[in-house]
């Protein structure tokens, strides 16, 4: 029995890994990706909540300057 959970355990950690991957190159995407309106508004969300320190707030500053905006 111990050796069906030691066998589990190696695809369940490679699954995970691919996951975390694919979630931060789709972080960049999306930012990038966001039009004026949509970019306001989430930099507007985030400012209410006061999570100011984030990185992702700072992308999305980061990406206002680069539009222009």
């Amino acid at each position: 029995m111990a050796e069906d959970v030691q066998a589990d355990q190696p695809a369940e950690a490679a699954a995970s890994q691919e996951g975390a991957q694919s979630a931060g190159t789709n972080k960049t995407k999306k930012v990038n990706r966001l039009n004026a309106k949509e970019l306001a508004a989430k930099i507007e969300e985030i400012e209410n909540t006061r999570m100011t320190s984030s990185k992702y707030y700072k992308h999305l500053l980061q990406r206002k300057k680069e539009l222009g905006i």
